[in-house]
């Protein structure tokens, strides 16, 4: 079926290409932003949503999620309006066209998805330059570069809109999703810490030891404990909490349970994963432990810079050492996107850093404790 899919995909995109006008609008009626991205990078889209919003205060806007993203979405962020995406689905595709055609088309990621916006009847496609193979590249009408600077990938996805960067992040500007209740596994009323153990690259996993000192010397603070993951990661918390001393949030919560949990939290450490950046929409006060990722292509960059955000990592980790983001070569970048197969120590870089370096993140800033 997806074979398929692309088939008529690949037909519609050319069709669309030999029989109307790429016209770019100064006033567009339908704006989409077209991807297939996980959850983090798909929230750290904030900044493009906004600058449109800006821009285009009045049209109508949507943004193309995974299925299991839609709720986030339920309150119109920035005036968008969610549309479930999914690649193997007929059904899926031809939703997202019955909405279309759209006048404005921005690409987040990979410009296969420029081919899926012309199929859409999109009639001006925005994206990075540079994506490989090359014919990803065919169907923009309108290519923009990475910065020349260190910034982070969601404020150069912010910069794909012509115009200013959009205003900073403000707590709340993206409305919290409803939930009847949040069935905590303890008393709300006490002060509870985030701890999220799980991501999508085994990668990025910080040893089960250093969690169990770190989250030691937090129950010494009067803290409650959270220790939660995703989907099918369950064992992670076993690994480090087999006598369950600590409060267990397993992946069968969905994203509304986790925003909620979230945001109440006192503050959450995290691995680069999505849950970290879903604490930069809640406006809690976070901990990244980065290993192969950047803390300067995916930390808080400038929309983001009012939250109480910080990092730990090793910088200029000797395998740190790839300047590629979204296979375009950054010059200023440095980070790993090897697969598990590539590395050759794996969990070097994690292991690298130590449950002291994360308490004395904490400890210096009274935003933790």
């Amino acid at each position: 079926m997806r074979g398929l899919i692309r088939l008529i995909i690949i037909v519609l995109a050319i069709v669309q290409s030999f029989f109307f006008w790429n016209i770019k609008k100064r006033n567009p009626k339908k704006i989409l932003i077209a991807h297939d991205l996980l959850l983090g990078d798909t929230l750290l889209l904030a900044p493009l949503m906004k600058r449109i919003h800006e821009k285009y205060p009045d049209q109508e806007k949507y943004i193309l999620v995974k299925l299991g993203f839609m709720p986030l979405y339920k309150t119109t962020p920035y005036g968008f309006k969610a549309l479930s995406y999914n690649p193997k689905s007929f059904l899926s595709l031809w939703r997202i066209f019955c909405k279309g055609p759209y006048d404005l088309t921005f690409i987040a990621g990979d410009n296969r998805y420029s081919w899926l916006a012309r199929a859409l009847g999109s009639r001006w496609i925005v994206g990075i330059a540079h994506d490989k193979p090359q014919w990803k590249n065919w169907m923009l009408d309108e290519m923009k570069s990475f910065d020349l600077t260190p910034a982070s990938w969601a404020d150069m996805m912010g910069r794909l809109v012509d115009g200013k960067n959009p205003k900073p992040y403000q707590k709340n500007e993206w409305s919290r999703p409803e939930i009847k209740k949040l069935l905590l596994p303890f008393d709300g009323s006490k002060r509870y810490v985030v701890c999220h153990l799980g991501a999508s690259n085994s990668l990025k996993f910080w040893q089960a030891s250093s969690w169990r000192v770190l989250i030691n010397n937090l129950r010494k603070q009067k803290y409650e404990v959270v220790l939660s993951v995703g989907p099918n990661e369950e064992y992670l918390i076993n690994e480090i909490d087999p006598d369950y001393q600590y409060h267990h949030v397993p992946g069968t919560y969905s994203l509304i349970e986790m925003w909620a949990l979230v945001e109440q939290a006192k503050f959450v450490v995290s691995v680069d994963t999505g849950i970290a950046h879903l604490a930069k929409l809640t406006g809690t006060a976070i901990v990244t432990l980065f290993g192969p990722g950047s803390p300067i292509s995916h930390g808080e960059g400038l929309f983001w810079k009012k939250s109480i955000h910080y990092h730990a990592t090793k910088d200029n980790f000797i395998c740190r050492d790839q300047p590629i983001l979204f296979r375009r070569k950054v010059n200023w970048l440095n980070r790993c996107g090897r697969g598990v197969s590539e590395c050759k120590t794996p969990g070097a870089c994690m292991e690298a850093i130590t449950p002291q370096m994360v308490l004395n993140v904490l400890y210096k800033n009274d935003s933790f404790l």
